[in-house]
């Protein structure tokens, strides 16, 4: 009798690698934009700018062996199928990705382990957004130490240019993995051949969000350019199609997943544009993602 293969078998672990190849190109760019550049501008050493590279390739292998530990050990099931098919890897992925390019990165794995672990524990009684509650966490923690930075070496001592090439490609100040609205949208492509990604929730959120900005504009003192600066600039693009579209952190119910993303669109537009308060995005994702249980039980007539 011939042996199944990994794939085969774990049936989800194909999907799982696609929810890895889709930010496989954004950790590169991460890299050459918070490493590569600001060595080679003579800001670090060529050891220090690697730690973008290394650092988020260790958090999913190690990310692996605890699912493996988790599951096999604590949980003491038969086989690794739950470790293996698990989403976990990504989502600790994503957490490094929504980091400041100087916010102590290699505590961040400790942090994100430990994060993981209390979600385990929680994760029968609540719904949430790991990638938003860490995010949130972070921040407070960082701001509390007053460290709190989105820029990078380089960025600190040279005049960033925001304009809309430089906003597309990503190569301004932000998080490590989140100003790159190109790649975010590649990712959004790739994740289009997984049947588990609840791909209307980027559409209709972005929708919702453009809508909002669009009336923004004609009743507050804002021009467009603004508008559009403000928008690439936070990082929505990339939470959108990465973090509030997060499987097991979003409505089940197709209704439910409408409004849901319609109301991160709307409360996001909002927040970035009259506030300029980029954190409330994730904030949003939070919030949203405790209340997922209500969101499960809308349905609208024609479904």
């Amino acid at each position: 009798m011939k042996k199944k293969s990994m794939l085969k078998e774990n049936k989800v672990f194909g999907i799982n690698l696609l929810y890895i190849a889709s930010i496989i190109p954004i950790i590169l760019f991460a890299f050459y934009k918070n490493g590569f550049v600001v060595y080679r501008h003579g800001y670090m050493s060529l050891w220090l700018s690697l730690q973008y590279l290394i650092i988020p390739f260790i958090i999913i292998i190690l990310s692996y062996v605890f699912e493996n530990y988790y599951y096999l050990i604590i949980k003491k099931e038969k086989d690794n199928h739950s470790a293996v098919n698990s989403i976990v890897p990504y989502v600790n992925a994503l957490c490094y990705l929504v980091c400041g390019p100087l916010d102590y990165l290699w505590l961040t794995i400790p942090l994100i382990i430990i994060l993981d672990i209390f979600i385990k524990f929680i994760d029968s009684k609540f719904t949430v957004n790991q990638i938003a509650l860490f995010k949130c966490i972070l921040f407070g923690v960082l701001s509390i130490m007053g460290i709190y930075s989105n820029a990078n070496f380089y960025e600190i001592e040279q005049e960033v240019s925001n304009s809309f090439k430089t906003l597309l490609i990503g190569t301004y100040i932000g998080e490590i993995g989140t100003t790159s609205v190109v790649l975010s949208l590649f990712g959004y492509f790739v994740l289009l051949f997984n049947k588990y990604y609840k791909k209307e929730i980027p559409i209709i959120a972005i929708l919702s969000y453009a809508i909002v900005c669009v009336i923004i504009y004609f009743v507050r003192d804002i021009t467009f350019k603004e508008i559009l600066i403000n928008s690439l600039s936070s990082g929505f693009i990339f939470a959108a199609v990465f973090v509030a579209s997060l499987s097991t952190a979003t409505p089940v119910i197709k209704s439910g997943r409408i409004i849901y993303a319609m109301l991160f669109g709307i409360a996001s537009a909002v927040l970035v544009n009259t506030l300029n308060f980029n954190l409330g995005i994730y904030i949003v994702i939070l919030v949203l993602s405790l209340l997922v249980p209500l969101f499960n039980k809308i349905k609208f007539a024609v479904e």
